[in-house]
Order: C-alpha cells, then structure tokens, then sequence
C-alpha cells in the first residue's frame, strides 16, 4: 500500500483529505488579516496613532524637500569634515551651544556624503518619527490607549512651532532629539515611579542623558520629571506635600538625575572656552520684558493654537519670523485663557500643569537667550519660533495633566499611599466616558479642528516664504565647476552668500572640501596669478575683474600703453575712489626670464614680480583720488601693458563661467 492510501485509509469517513502543500502552507502563514482585523478592533488607537506618526513624517519630507542647508550648517559640516573625532571636536561649542551628539552625527554624515540634503533630511525625519512616537507611548503610559489622547498627539504632530527650527538642519538635530529624549525619559520614568523597577530608572538615566547630548536645555528635563511626580504621581494634597513625598520616595533617581546634570554642567563650563559668545547679563532689564512679552505674544500662545498665520521671511527667503496678525494675538489670548480657566474649574489640581508648563518655558526657552544674546534685538529674538519648539511636547503632556484622568497604571503608586485599590480623587480613569467626558472632549475636538486648519494653513504659509533653492543651486553649480576646472585652478576665496553665510564667511570653507586638493585657494592676491577665477553667487566660477576704475580704452591701432625710457604710465578713465583695494595689471613680458618692477599708484611704490608671456598680476593698494599708475624698472626689457583696473575684486561681467549658463 502506498503512503498516499495508507493515509488516506486513516481519514475520518466521509470527508475528503486535503493535502497540505508547501505553497498551502506559506499561503496560511502570510495571511496577515487576521491580525488586521485584531488590530482594527482591539488597538484602533493604536493603528490611529501610527498612521498620524506616518503622515506627519510624510508631510514633512514635502516639507524639507524644497529646503537646503542655512548659515551655521556650512560651518558645522566644514569643521566636521576638517576635525579628527576626538573630545575637542565633541565640545566645541562656536556660537553658544554644547551639542556632542549632534557634532558626532555630523561628523559621519559629512564623510558618508558630503552635501547630500537627501540623507541628511532623512536623518532628521527618522528623528521626527521617533518623537511623535515617544509621544503617543508616553500619552497611553499616562493615561491609557484611550481616543482622547489622540487630540494632545494630534496637536504635537502638527504644531508651527516646530516647523522654522526643522526646516533650519543645525536646529533640527537639536531640538528634535531632545523632544525624544524628553518624552521617552519621562515615559520610563513614570514607569519606573509606577512599578519601581530598576530597569526603568536606568532608562530614564538613559533618556536623560540622550538629551543632555543633543541640547544644554536638556537640563531642564529632570526638572520637568520632578515637577510631574510631585504634581500628579505621589497621591492627594498639596502639591507641597507631594514634593515631600517625591523626594523621599524616589531619591535614588534625583540623585542619579543630579549626578548627570553636575557632570554635564562641569563639561559645559569648561568648554565655554571655545564659544564665540558669553554668558552675560541683560544690558537692560527692559531687554527681559521685551523679550519675555514679545515671546509670549508673537511666537508661543499664537503657536499653540495653530499659529502664527503670517511670517515675515528674512533677506533671502532663507528663514522666517512670526508675524502673527493682531486679532490673532488676542485670539490666541482668549483661547488659552479659556482652555486654562475651563481645566481648573473642571479639576482644581489642574493649575499644577500649567505651572509645570510656564516653568519650562522660563527655564528652557526664556532663560538660555537672555543670558547668551538677548542684547541682539531682543524683539525680533521673540519672533523666532524655533526657541519655543522643545516648549510643544511639554505642552502637550500638561495639557493632557490638565484635562484627562490618569490611566489605572500610572496613578497606581499614587493609590498606594492613601489606599490600597482606591485611585485618588480626580486621578481615576473610567473604562467608557461619561456624559461630562464626553462633552469636555467634544470641545475639544472642535477647538482641534480649528488648531488643525491653522496648523496646515501656518505650515503652508512658511514653505511659500521660504526656499532653499539659491543654496541648493549654488552647491550644484560648485560641485560641477570643481569637477571641471583642472587641479591647481587658483580661486580666490571669496565670501558667500547671505542664506549661506554665518559672520564673515570664506568659500574655501563651503567648497574646499568637495575635492580636497582640487583648487588652489589664493586670499590676498599678489604678483602675477594668471587665470584667477572667483565662485560667483550662483556657484559657477568666473575670471576675477577688478572694478570698478578702468584705464582709458586703447584701440587695437593704438596698441599698447608707450614703454618711454624703462616706464609705462597708464590713465585712467576717471580718479580712483577711496575704497581701492587692489590693482590689477594685464601685460605681456617679452623677455624669456622673469624680472622685478615698481608700480607707483599715488605717493605709494611697491615692487612687482613678473613672468614671460601673457598674465595678469596683482598689487594690494588702498586709497582713492588717483589719476594715473606708473610701472617702471624694466632695465630695457619689452613690456606690453594693456589695462590697469583699480578697485575691489569681483566677478568678470559678461565672461563665461564655468560651468556655463544654459542657452
């Protein structure tokens, strides 16, 4: 008997035997919608919360992709890519700020690919994914995978106040992983406080540190953790009382929360060294109000409730400030008076959240510009978004504190002090919403969808203002023009342009790195430099002209200026002006070895080296009111001199660049 009827002997009766195939059996094992359907019925929170993570992710990938590297990003991939790895490197702090991690990935994503705003954006948004879902874990940590946490998720996702600082790359890599390492410390931390395991105390450690890497106002985040478990986590009372009984319950954690911040402050002190700008006071305390007031009305409440509507762009459409129009500032007023009033008059204990907020925003975006640049236009400081972006996660936490029940897990510990099963008052979450619940998170909604509409309109309203494409093309242009010109081109190292300057900025340090060694950088030039070229605005290289004073024009029947007993005096078509800097001298030296001759410019005579053959030569010269330039010592030899140009160096008008320009 066969294998095939011994089995088939074997099957109950009256049912026909299946065989199970390879292709059967792969088939059941990628069915996956049974767990779909799970998912769809048991964690529609869940599933809800994933597709808002992905499309905001996608959203802002529209967002970056018409946007480039600004100011500070050159400077920081330029000392990225000429510094060894090493702790000088890592706390180096330039204009202000200690940012060891951040520095670390710049780092290696300036030697993986140099310029490469795709990897680069991508390495931003896989921070953005990682916060909005540090969100959403934290918000069901607090207070269980209920809808209702879905509206603070949902207002963290699209809030303005991120979008100017993410759209800057230096900024992003700082405060976008500091709002992670803010929402997945205090999410260990709640649970460590809930359950008391180690394991997530040291998570928490962890995440604190994670933030002390990416921003020195990662200082402020145990302070935040602290201010949570005495407001919301230690039981009913005073918030006084629950101070007390978080600091004598949970002491080992301040205690490694406070070693953490000793260590950090001691690095950060000793590597304000290196920063360019100190710590100082305010010149005048009128500076504080100014700012304080014009932050809170220009930036932060119109920010909260989708603002600010309206941006006023910096010179070159680079960056953007809020412009936010007056009936919106008092609009902003109004609803954050109302959400504030309503959430206290529902739950007293409520203020204590929005204390903790205005707490961070004092501490962490109020406090570091006051004492580092507040003397620089302290009102248009307070227009600038990006220093009240780390401000949304907290917001959003207080404002789930304010108006929603703790979940069963995370008022647990606070249950336990007072008595064993019961939740203190105001802290119990229900299984379903009542009537009340339901209407809170009705208003809710509606304010939600208004923030929504002004979020997109917001968002929208900072892309049309902004763009990335004069850097984007200017970075294009160079690379090509690199790759063109032959090794040993000398290029002048000029300054670049504003979206791509930060203080007094050479092109050497944008471009010399593209092909380290490609071209020969000449800052001052002098004596003979046949062929210099200058990076124009739009990348391209151009021949160097100096202007804007010419020698008077000379015919071809005319020829060259008349050599008169060993010297040569050229006129110009018009005196000098008195910001000359340079001259500039097209000859030809018919003699087959090179000499050395005098050119007198005014009552100044310098010396000047010269070549065989055809070359243009330089001469560093200053002040204006002069008529005529004199070139002698040439002890009989034949020179041919064909124009003379006095001024300031610049880009030849009217030449080709390299590459050219298209048809």
């Amino acid at each position: 008997m066969s294998q095939a009827e011994d089995i088939a002997q074997q099957s109950s009766p009256g049912k026909a035997l299946v065989p199970v195939t390879s292709a059967t059996s792969q088939h059941e094992r990628a069915d996956l919608r049974p767990a779909a359907d799970w998912v769809l019925k048991k964690r529609p929170v869940l599933l809800a919360a994933i597709v808002m993570v992905v499309a905001q992710v996608a959203w802002r990938a529209q967002f970056l992709s018409h946007l480039y590297y600004l100011r500070q990003d050159f400077f920081n991939l330029d000392f990225a890519i000429r510094s060894p790895f090493s702790w000088h490197y890592l706390t180096y702090v330039g204009t202000g700020h200690l940012m060891i991690g951040e520095r670390a990935i710049i780092w290696v994503l300036a030697r993986i690919s140099l310029y490469n705003w795709g990897l680069d954006s991508a390495v931003s948004l896989a921070f953005v994914a990682g916060a909005g879902l540090a969100a959403f874990l934290v918000l069901r940590t607090l207070f269980g995978e209920r809808p209702a946490i879905l509206i603070p998720l949902a207002i963290y996702l699209l809030s303005p106040l991120n979008v100017a600082g993410l759209g800057w790359w230096t900024v992003a890599l700082e405060s976008v992983p500091l709002q992670l390492a803010l929402f997945m410390a205090l999410n260990s931390h709640v649970h460590y406080v809930r359950t008391g395991r180690p394991r997530h105390l040291v998570g928490a450690v962890a995440w604190v540190l994670f933030g002390l890497l990416a921003f020195e106002k990662g200082l402020v985040v145990p302070l935040l953790l602290f201010a949570v478990t005495a407001g919301f986590l230690v039981g009913d009372g005073s918030w006084f009382s629950g101070v007390r009984r978080a600091s004598s319950r949970y002491w080992r954690a301040w205690l490694l929360y406070a070693t953490a911040l000793v260590a950090y402050a001691i690095v950060l002190a000793t590597s304000l060294a290196t920063s360019t700008t100190q710590p100082q006071l305010p010149s005048s305390p009128a500076f504080m109000l100014k700012f304080g007031w014009g932050l809170l009305k220009g930036s932060l409440l119109p920010g909260a409730i989708g603002g600010p509507w309206r941006w006023w762009p910096t010179p070159g459409d680079w960056y953007a400030l809020a412009d936010p129009p007056a009936v919106m500032i008092w609009l902003a007023f109004i609803v954050a008076a109302t959400v504030v009033g309503a959430s206290i008059w529902r739950r007293r204990i409520s203020w204590r959240a929005w204390v903790t907020f205005a707490g961070w925003v004092v501490l962490a975006d109020m406090l570091p510009v006051i004492i580092a640049r507040l003397n620089w236009y302290p009102v248009l400081l307070a227009l600038d978004t990006r220093y009240v972006a780390d401000a949304v996660p907290v917001l959003v936490v207080c404002l789930g504190l304010a108006f929603l029940p703790l979940s069963d897990g995370a008022a647990a510990t606070a249950s336990q002090a007072e008595a064993p099963g019961r939740l203190p008052a105001g802290l119990r979450a229900r299984t379903h919403p009542s009537r009340a619940e339901q209407a809170w998170l009705s208003a809710l909604a509606g304010l939600l969808a208004v923030f929504v509409v002004g979020s997109v309109e917001t968002t929208q309203a900072y892309q049309s203002r902004t763009t990335g494409q004069p850097g984007a093309s200017y970075i294009a242009n160079a690379v090509a023009a690199t790759a063109l010109v032959p090794r040993g081109t000398p290029v002048l190292d000029s300054a670049v342009p504003d979206e791509m300057k930060d203080s007094t900025y050479g092109t050497r340090a944008v471009i010399g790195d593209i092909q380290p060694g490609k071209l020969s950088w000449i800052e001052h030039p002098d004596g003979t430099l046949d062929r210099l070229r200058v990076f124009g605005t739009d990348g391209r290289l151009y021949p160097v002209w100096v202007y804007p004073t010419a020698s008077v024009h000379r015919t071809s029947a005319q020829g060259c200026w008349p050599q008169r007993n060993g010297q040569i005096v050229v006129s110009f078509s018009r005196p000098t002006t008195i910001y000359t800097g340079i001259i500039r001298i097209g000859y030809f030296w018919n003699e087959p070895y090179p000499t050395l001759i005098t050119v007198k410019y005014g009552n100044s005579m310098k010396s000047l080296s010269i070549l065989p053959g055809l070359n243009s030569a330089f001469v560093s010269e200053t002040g204006g009111f002069v008529s005529s330039v004199a070139v002698g010592g040439l002890s009989g030899g034949k020179m041919c001199i064909g124009d003379i140009e006095a001024g300031n160096l610049a880009p030849a008008s009217g030449s080709k660049p390299i590459p050219s320009l298209s048809p």
